[in-house]
């Protein structure tokens, strides 16, 4: 039977949890369209209106829609990879590179580039995001290619306001007390998963009550569909002298598992906020502080448009005695009886000028949209409104409107290496030894158009060239238990206008005989030159120029091809730049 204790503890901190929430929940709201919505409990609800309002047109100038996107695909322009290191050289160097691989197939199985997107939304909107990790034991990983291995490593995105810490006060995961993770599942899957957990066969045996199933039984959490709330209870104690966490899956009325310990040394759980505030754990909204002016714009808006329906059109006055009826139709002949001679056609029928409207009003709503924008720091640089024809001044005004988003992007970054370090404790403590797919560099002999090896002129050896091939390999996961990494995170380049920075700066170099013509395919970016290796080891090959080990390999010297130069060419040799140096030598091999 389910233990009535821990299944009361879990909703008693669920109930704390959420009366906190509650107390935030000025801090939680949001605009859909022109309604303003805000977090009440566990559900949004429409704020109210007034009946004039509700007269009003209804539009929409989303400026808070257009910066939130702007902003979180600035922050994700640079593509995020997790790599780890050794304590010291060599030490754990090679355990490093498998983790780093490990990671890198999960992030690729998560979407990653997805959930970050999707997890700053969050963050934008509600000022926090947060991934939670857990292992799925039933899953095959590789769809079952590589033997009969089981577990995979699951991850979702949770919202903010449906996790609770123990201590509202700090956003340190590991610091907390307990962490409460609350979700919404059919009584269905809630009543299979309590029977597969603990082994039962009827419902009876587990508390469900015969007759009556989940449905009835979680009447005050279900609804009409048979959904139902339950929580994840996250705890850590000390089993054996080491510090595990500990996880309980609960509804109100039963207990699905119990005090599971997962062998985890780290919270599952990766913890985010858009902008920190203090004392609390939930974070600040970008759109918290500019709803109200979003609001003002639209309201505006809406008034000046009622203002041009009511009165933005000439209106026409008559004299009913004279004419009967009066009609707008174009070219249509309007009868008039009993005008008297000389009397003028304004007195029988005349327009209304339209009623004027202050300019003012249109100058508060560019005023208002113009401030907010500035305050947010979305210039018009960033938002693409300047025409790029001075790109080095567009380049620094761009640098510049980064400033503001750095704190969050940082944040960002923490919240990468927390999930990093999640995911090497998972793979410590579940994988155990199992394949791993990742990228090595090998050595392949080099073949020719019908399939044959090559083989050196001069030498008479196979020629053999350098190639990057996915190779799987055994690893046994469970030493990363008591082996030290760090866990680092590398962002990617960038942003179009840094590239065009980049290429330029090479191209004047290049132009400046600086850079040779291999060194500077060497350091362009990839996607600019589709199969740039190989361009390289074609440009290598016409020169005459090898890598150190293919000239060993080759048997080439330098110093031989040296001593087959004229004399005073030998002596100086030593001045000359580097491209007439490897001239030469390619001269003198030939």
């Amino acid at each position: 039977m389910a233990n009535r204790n821990t299944m009361t503890k879990a909703w008693e901190y669920y109930e704390r949890g959420r009366d906190y929430n509650n107390r935030l929940s000025p801090n939680l709201y949001r605009l859909v369209d022109t309604n303003l919505e805000f977090f009440a409990g566990n559900q949004w609800v429409n704020m109210p209106d007034t009946p004039a309002m509700n007269r009003l047109p209804k539009p929409v100038f989303n400026i808070i829609k257009r910066v939130v996107s702007l902003f979180v695909a600035s922050l994700t322009s640079s593509a995020v990879s997790i790599s780890f290191e050794p304590l010291s050289w060599r030490e754990g160097d090679e355990y490093a590179r498998f983790a780093s691989a490990e990671v890198a197939n999960l992030l690729e199985k998560f979407k990653m580039d997805y959930r970050v997107r999707e997890a700053l939304f969050d963050g934008a909107q509600t000022g926090d995001y947060c991934a939670h990790f857990w292992w799925d034991a039933d899953a095959m990983p590789y769809g079952g290619s590589f033997g009969a291995y089981r577990g995979e490593i699951r991850m979702e995105l949770v919202d903010g306001v449906n996790v609770m810490f123990g201590n509202p006060n700090t956003t340190d995961v590991e610091r907390q007390p307990y962490i409460l993770i609350v979700g919404r599942d059919t009584v269905e899957n809630l009543r299979r998963e309590a029977r597969e957990k603990n082994r039962v066969t009827a419902d009876s045996e587990y508390g469900f009550q015969a007759g009556q199933g989940g449905r009835t039984e979680l009447a005050d959490n279900g609804d009409e569909d048979g959904k139902a709330l339950y929580c994840y209870l996250y705890t850590k104690k000390k089993v054996n002298g080491r510090e595990t966490v500990h996880v309980t899956k609960a509804t109100r009325d039963c207990v699905i598992f119990e005090d599971r310990d997962t062998g985890l040394s780290r919270y599952p759980i990766a913890w985010g906020n858009w902008e920190k505030q203090k004392n609390q754990y939930h974070g600040r909204a970008l759109v918290t502080g500019i709803i109200p002016n979003q609001i003002f714009i639209n309201t505006m808006f809406a008034m000046v448009m009622r203002h041009l329906q009511l009165s933005g059109f000439p209106k026409t006055v008559y004299n009913a005695d004279l004419i009967s009826g009066w009609s707008n139709e174009v070219g249509q002949a309007i009868g008039v009886r009993g005008v008297i001679p000389g009397q003028s056609i304004g007195q029988v029928a005349a327009n209304l000028a339209p009623a004027d409207m202050s300019n003012q009003i249109i100058a508060a709503i560019d005023k208002a949209m113009a401030y907010t924008k500035d305050c947010l720091g979305a210039t018009d640089a960033q938002l693409g409104s300047v025409q790029p024809e001075n790109t080095s001044a567009l380049m620094v005004l761009q640098s510049s409107a980064e400033v503001p988003l750095e704190n969050t992007r940082a944040g960002l970054y923490e919240w990468v290496e927390d999930i990093g370090a999640i995911l090497l404790d998972m793979m410590g403590t579940y994988y155990g030894k199992r394949p791993v797919v990742r990228e090595r560099e090998v050595r392949t002999t080099e073949l020719d158009a019908v399939g044959n090896a090559v083989l050196d002129p001069e030498t008479g050896l196979l020629t053999v060239k350098k190639q990057k091939r996915r190779v799987v390999e055994m690893f046994d996961f469970s030493v990363f238990k008591d082996l030290w990494l760090r866990v680092r995170v590398d962002v990617g380049a960038s942003t179009y206008f840094s590239e065009i920075a980049m290429v330029q700066t090479l191209d004047n170099l290049r132009r400046d005989g600086t850079l040779d013509l291999i060194e500077y395919l060497e350091r362009i970016p990839d996607k600019l030159i589709p199969r740039k290796a190989e361009l390289i080891e074609a440009v290598r090959e016409r020169s005459g120029i090898v890598d150190e080990g293919a000239a060993n390999t080759a048997g080439i010297s330098s110093a031989g091809a040296l001593t087959k130069l004229p004399t005073t060419m030998q002596a100086k040799y030593s001045n000359l730049p580097a491209a007439a140096q490897r001239a030469l030598m390619a001269k003198a091999k030939m």
